[in-house]
């Protein structure tokens, strides 16, 4: 009678607990605090994922490489976060596929100190990313070889996140960093001199993408097609709310500026496509900035999720 009496209490207790037996539970990370995480927090902010019958955890992992360890270590299911650090895994043998990709150019400035004003300055300088190897070091590259200074020409200094790259460069420690908005447009108010912004040369790359584990996606494929119904409708209310998606870049980044909020917002949006589909030009050049490999594009992305949501009509009644 009493284990009875103990089995009908549990499960009434199940029924009065939010989310046990009804969402799924689901640890997701970010890598940073630059504004192309946007969709990304307003995904989690609208309740999203808890629509489509996901109980998530989001957290901040700084940096590509901890969060590729974390999702091999099975701490985490997905993440937002620059694409360099999924190939590089993936080129080396890791079980990892990218599964949408949210912002495909690259977004950063090169933002030097106030007695720099010209590209060919940098030669023989210091150059401020958050890590060695990680996505700013590759924007960097990218922006130096453009530029004509050549990345063989400078020191890259490892210096950690965005307002600690702004003080080394405002300190002299370093001469330039590379920066994505808001941080962007916080270091021009400051006075900083922006030499160049990647994002008008529109050079494709994938900065943001979603990555999975293969077996993890094998053995739970409706609950990635969830998780990717969120994100689609959270990229929709993110280019259709600018008043709700600046409070929470706001939350998210502590930036206080209306200005440069709005700044960063209009930088993002006018560039991020409603559907995240991974496109392989995008992957290509992340390859080529990467150690050189026979490897295919295609071997490193899976739109099939986000296919069959446009085949099933999910897209189109969602854009509505």
């Amino acid at each position: 009678m009493f284990s009875r009496l103990v089995m009908l209490l549990a499960i009434v207790a199940m029924g009065w607990c939010p989310g046990v037996g009804h969402a799924q539970g689901l640890r997701i990370s970010y890598s940073g605090l630059s504004g192309q995480n946007l969709p990304y927090w307003v995904t989690y902010e609208a309740g999203l994922y808890k629509k489509y019958g996901l109980s998530t955890e989001i957290v901040l992992i700084a940096g590509g490489l901890t969060n590729i360890q974390a999702m091999m270590a099975n701490e985490i299911a997905f993440s937002y976060l620059g694409g360099s650090s999924p190939i590089q895994a993936i080129v080396q043998g890791a079980d990892l596929v990218i599964l949408a990709t949210a912002y495909g150019l690259m977004p950063y400035g090169v933002i030097a100190s106030k007695n720099i004003h010209a590209p060919a300055e940098l030669k023989g300088k210091r150059i401020a990313v958050s890590r060695l190897g990680g996505i700013e070091e590759t924007a960097a590259r990218v922006a130096l070889d453009q530029l004509g200074v050549g990345a063989k020409n400078v020191t890259f200094l490892q210096a950690g996140p965005d307002p600690v790259r702004i003080a080394a460069v405002e300190s002299g420690a370093a001469q330039a960093t590379m920066l994505a908005p808001p941080a962007l447009f916080a270091a021009t108010a400051r006075g900083l001199n922006m030499l160049a912004d990647l994002g008008n040369l529109k050079i494709k790359y994938p900065t943001s993408v979603i990555p999975a584990q293969r077996s993890y996606l094998a053995q739970n494929r409706p609950v990635a097609k969830k998780f990717l119904m969120a994100m689609v409708e959270g990229m929709q209310i993110y280019r259709q709310n600018k008043k709700f998606a600046v409070q929470v870049l706001q939350k998210y980044t502590k930036q206080t500026n209306p200005e440069v909020l709005s700044q960063t917002y209009d930088y993002f949006s006018k560039n991020t496509p409603a559907l995240p589909l991974t496109d392989p030009a995008a992957i290509q050049a992340a390859l080529q900035s990467d150690k050189p490999t026979n490897r295919k594009p295609e071997e490193f992305y899976d739109n099939s999720i986000l296919d069959e949501l446009t085949r099933e009509g999910f897209v189109k009644s969602i854009s509505k």
